[in-house]
């Protein structure tokens, strides 16, 4: 459970902008995580938290913060770590990732546009989720300077097509 506070810690401060605060949130939940202390009196409701939702936290944490490298290297080690077993959070994984190609420097249209499909792909008749939903929005609002773009313009129409209507 302190993992998991920690991790609320690391988005309130990166909702904050303070980086220090975030990164040493951030550690401490990976340190409580790993520390290798069998879990004693975790209570039963905090089963889902592991290494791949704790890495998808700090993904969503470095967005937050706009550190490009970090937000990528979150999201891509939580979609390693967690396999095929969590379709909703693969969407929304993907769908964070994809963002941070876009709003990098030098946008990847292309790595961006295969990691939209992917989580538009699971919302389409597999997964039902409002958060997953609004990541794909962000994703397609961070497209908007590129519209022109054909791949970029048949995706947000993908896109929509995915999402019910607000």
């Amino acid at each position: 459970m302190s993992a998991i506070l920690d991790l609320r810690a690391a988005e309130v401060y990166a909702n904050n902008r303070s980086v220090a605060d975030t990164r040493r949130a951030l550690d401490s939940a990976f340190d409580r995580l790993t520390d290798g202390r069998p879990e004693h009196g975790d209570p039963d409701w905090s089963y889902w938290i592991n290494e791949a939702q704790a890495h998808g936290q700090a993904g969503y944490s470095f967005v937050k913060l706009e550190d490009w490298p970090r937000a990528r290297e979150h999201p891509r080690t939580a979609l390693r770590l967690q396999g095929n077993e969590y379709t909703r959070e693969g969407s929304l994984r993907n769908a964070l990732l994809a963002t941070t190609y876009v709003r990098q420097g030098h946008p990847d249209l292309d790595k961006a546009l295969a990691l939209g499909d992917r989580a538009v792909a699971t919302l389409t008749g597999q997964v039902t989720s409002a958060r997953c939903i609004k990541h794909v929005r962000n994703l397609v609002g961070a497209l908007a300077p590129y519209r022109r773009t054909p791949a970029v313009r048949r995706f947000c129409q993908d896109a929509k097509v995915s999402s019910p209507p607000k």
